[in-house]
């Protein structure tokens, strides 16, 4: 195919061009105008709406108020003696807080922002060296306001840093346990909706599709992190200082620009006027820790039912332990509203502070201590009014020891002494030498003596073997049996004055086995009736268990298993039933179950459960309100089988103990005017230490008011150790008018 040339002077009509001019170039021009001036007018439309209808909603939410609440302190329950003393109290003082973001190392970076920002109007925070030079400002003022507060109080900075460092880290710990709580949350909850899109065996594709779709549509999306967790106590105040003077307080409260972040604050101390009086009864209350703190939160889901923060008290031990609910005291709450500015606008109160009421307990301070210095003079190596002091003879100095008087009736303690003891107010006011002194003592001073010391009781314990005796018909009352001062052997079995004397009771009864302590009787009897019945009868009276006392931490002892002995084979032996019958072999009692013992042949056979507290008033508010009491009252129970003739053949005995001139304890325990029954007990207990000393009984002996134990540890003879001071107490009895008598003459001039 030729090309062909085209002339110029063709006279045909060309095609048109694509690219051919606008013929209405104006009218698209107008259009893009029209478009333009549609969506400025929009926009200024909504900027006049925005400058002039919602100009005052924006005003409103700049000057919005925000809304938070801060805890009023309150004050834990008193706790006072039956006869008035008050035992443990909180008192007042002032201390220094500073709140958290003050003291936090490194400062929060959003915390430090902020205080930036707010130093700066809003055109000047555009402006990087401005926001630069505040910050240090911040950072200035954070540092010149801890070295104020070290020169007014006089505490080091280094002191300072370390008690920072120290708060820190427990808040610290508090936000490391809430992020575990919400990953294990979350973690569950990841797990459960694995599950549940797992389980498609019921449902269609186009179903499991569908839900897949939901989800996601309405699902937040994971931005591949977790906000940051803020706890209360990172927005809170914390006591810097523990206790300062009212003046440099008030300098504080004088000058809050030298000291921003702090403020002063009104706590209490709980405080214990008569040191270490009943210290193991009355226990001791400490800072709640961190740690403890957490825990409770993680235990109750993040709130606390008794409201605990930090800095407040929980109770360690006694009764400040065992009523740590009626003790504590309940948080106030006030309402403030503040500006953007952080700034009070106002505040109200929305709960008052609860002040839980006093705890009345059954002890008298004025026995209590009258058997706590019995026991000091016994400790101190005191042994007036014993024979063998009259005798030049020295008694074995004691390791500790226990005092326990009840009321036969209803069971309420009068008196629970332990020694050694500790110093209360010093233990809590944090007196390192106390505690160091406390753990080098071998004699263990913080050992409650009373409801734990578990000893094997000795010839005390003869007093339920009569009864286990009488009640199974094994022997009767009248029936003899002849002691010659030893069982079979006169190396192995023998009584005590056989050991000390080479001599024999003689032809005894159960009455006068029971007053001259014939341990040959007691075997005999063991030998016909076998170790069930005694165990079983100890089981029904409460040996083997606790009492119930209310305080925490009480031994039951160990009433022993038939399945096992100390013979051959560890096979239960007949020396061990033996032993059994006069409170040897393998078992081991505390003060307060022998006490109980005791009330129980005093009222006739009823079992009581010792308890301390004996009544307190109704909650009530900081403001006047009316005080109504409630009263703690422990029904005694009859113990079925136990006859009232048993009792009687029992007292009669007991009587004899003390009142009858052959008697263990009259020389030691006899006081003219006051009928005292009892049973003296010295417990074995080889390796070549001291035997343990025991009386117990009650008085007076016609009218049962009061049981009582004494028992000295490696003291001896429990007619020789633990009877001169259970006659002082039951002088005491009489002189502070607990129990009814009339002392003679020359019972009242010693």
């Amino acid at each position: 195919m030729q090309n062909r040339v085209t002339r110029l002077d063709d006279d045909r009509t060309p095609r048109a061009s694509r690219w051919a001019a606008d013929e209405n170039p104006r009218g698209r021009l107008w259009g893009l105008f029209a478009l333009f001036s549609f969506v400025l007018l929009a926009v200024i439309a909504r900027t006049a709406q925005l400058q002039i209808g919602l100009s005052d909603d924006y005003q409103r939410e700049f000057e919005r108020i925000a809304e938070s609440f801060e805890s009023i302190p309150s004050r834990d329950a008193r706790i006072i003696s039956s006869d008035g003393q008050v035992l443990a109290r909180d008192v007042s003082y002032f201390q220094v807080a500073v709140h958290y973001r003050w003291l936090e190392s490194p400062p929060d970076p959003g915390w430090l922002k902020m205080k930036a920002r707010a130093r700066l109007t809003r055109r000047q925070r555009r402006d990087p060296q401005l926001m630069d030079a505040a910050t240090r400002q911040v950072l200035d003022q954070r540092a010149q306001m801890w070295r104020n507060l070290s020169k007014l109080s006089g505490i080091d900075s280094s002191e300072l840093a370390r008690r920072r460092e120290k708060i820190q880290r427990g808040v610290e710990h508090i936000v490391a346990s809430t992020e575990k709580r919400r990953a294990e949350r979350l973690n569950l909850n990841s797990q459960s909706a694995e599950t549940e899109t797992d389980d498609g065996g019921g449902t269609s594709w186009w179903q499991r599709g569908w839900a897949t779709v939901v989800k996601t549509l309405t699902t937040t999306p994971d931005r591949g992190r977790l906000d940051p967790i803020v706890v209360q106590e990172q927005e809170d105040y914390h006591a810097i200082i523990r206790e300062i003077d009212l003046r440099r307080g008030m300098w504080i409260e004088a000058h809050p620009e030298q000291f921003p972040g702090l403020k002063l604050t009104e706590a209490t101390r709980r405080r214990y006027p008569h040191r270490d009086l009943a210290a193991h009864l009355v226990g001791y209350r400490t800072p709640i820790s961190q740690e403890r703190l957490a825990s409770r939160r993680e235990r109750f889901g993040g709130r606390d039912p008794l409201d605990y923060r930090a800095g407040d008290r929980i109770g360690k031990a006694g009764i400040e332990l065992s009523y740590e609910r009626d003790v504590h005291g309940v948080h106030g709450r006030r309402r403030l509203l503040k500006n953007h500015r952080g700034e009070i606008v106002s505040s109200e109160i929305k709960r008052q502070p609860l002040v839980r009421p006093d705890l009345i307990l059954t002890l008298d301070s004025r026995l209590q201590r009258h058997a706590e210095e019995l026991l000091d003079a016994a400790l101190n190596g005191i042994t007036a009014g014993s024979p063998e002091a009259e005798e030049g003879n020295e008694l074995p100095i004691p390791q500790g020891g226990s005092i326990v008087v009840l009321d036969v009736h209803s069971g309420a303690v009068l008196a629970a002494a332990s020694a050694p003891r500790f110093d209360l107010d010093l233990l809590v006011q944090g007196d390192e030498l106390v505690l160091e002194n406390a753990k080098r003592d071998r004699r263990s001073p913080f050992l409650p003596r009373a409801r734990r010391m578990a000893l094997p009781p000795g010839s005390v314990f003869k007093t339920l073997s009569a009864a286990a005796f009488l009640e199974s018909g094994v022997i009767s009352a009248g029936r003899e049996f002849y002691c010659q001062g030893y069982l079979h052997d006169p190396d192995h079995h023998r009584c005590y004055i056989f050991r000390h004397h080479g001599v024999g009771h003689g032809a005894v009864d159960l009455r006068a086995a029971l007053s001259r302590s014939c341990n040959v009787y007691f075997y005999t009897a063991a030998r016909r009736s076998g170790p069930n019945t005694i165990v079983d009868w100890a089981s029904k009276l409460g040996f083997g268990q606790p009492t119930g006392v209310d305080l925490p931490g009480e031994s039951g002892g160990s009433l022993p298993s038939l399945r096992r002995g100390s013979g051959r084979n560890n096979r239960w032996q007949l020396a061990d039933t033996l032993g059994l019958a006069i409170g040897q072999s393998s078992l081991t009692v505390t003060p307060l179950q022998m006490a109980r013992l005791m009330a129980v042949v005093a009222n006739g056979g009823y079992l009581v459960t010792p308890h301390l507290v004996s009544r307190m008033g109704a909650i009530h508010s900081a403001v006047d309100q009316p005080n109504t009491e409630s009263e703690f009252s422990r029904a005694a129970v009859r113990i079925a089988g136990l006859a009232p003739d048993t009792l009687l053949q029992i007292h009669r005995g007991l009587v004899d103990v003390v009142e009858d001139p052959q008697g263990t304890g009259h020389k030691t325990v006899h006081l003219p005017g006051i009928p005292i029954a009892g049973k003296t007990g010295t417990a074995e207990v080889g390796g070549g230490k001291p035997d343990h000393a025991w009386f117990a009984g009650y008085a007076p002996a016609n009218q049962p008011q009061v049981a009582f134990v004494v028992v000295l540890e490696h003291a001896g003879s429990g007619g020789k150790a633990a009877g001169p001071p259970a006659r002082k107490l039951v002088r005491e009895l009489v002189r502070l008018g607990l129990i009814e008598g009339k002392l003679e003459i020359a019972a009242i001039a010693e």
